[in-house]
């Protein structure tokens, strides 16, 4: 218990560190899913515009 409470501290003292590993972590992920919802949804967006303006 003791171990697993040492881990549990390490991993809040991480997050409230403004450069912490957590952090940079969910900004890398964060940033790769804007990156795939920009480039991705335009065609998207434009291709079902497209086949509405063929009705």
């Amino acid at each position: 218990m003791s171990n697993l409470q040492t881990k549990f501290e390490a991993i809040i003292e991480d997050v409230n560190q403004e450069d912490g590993l957590i952090i940079t972590a969910f900004e890398k992920i964060l940033e790769g899913l804007f990156f795939l919802i920009k480039w991705g949804g335009i065609p998207l967006v434009l291709y079902l515009l497209l086949s509405i303006s063929g009705w």
